[in-house]
């Protein structure tokens, strides 16, 4: 029992290892006031805003910025001139 419960923790562990090897990305944040210690500077770590050294040189915000220009589409309308279709209706319509 204690050898099962022993390998499945180590097992747990080698699977756990990759995420844990993870590194979290920094970003600068662009803030007008630096209330941070000397040698630190407002950063971004997963949205939220904390003092540290940024590893990323684009904001958090560009970074999330989706990088397809949306299209944009809109509806004209064009009057139908009666003559050109020869409308029988008097009056043209």
């Amino acid at each position: 029992m204690f050898r099962t419960l022993t390998a499945a923790g180590f097992g747990l562990l080698v699977l756990a290892a990759p995420a844990m090897a993870q590194s979290i990305n920094t970003y600068p944040y662009p803030a007008s006031a630096n209330y941070c210690p000397q040698g630190l500077q407002p950063v971004a770590v997963g949205g939220d805003i904390s003092c540290g050294v940024p590893d990323q040189a684009q904001t958090y915000d560009e970074m999330k910025r989706h990088p397809v220009q949306r299209r944009s589409y809109y509806t004209s309308y064009r009057r139908i001139d009666p003559e050109l279709y020869g409308s029988k209706s008097p009056g043209g319509y």
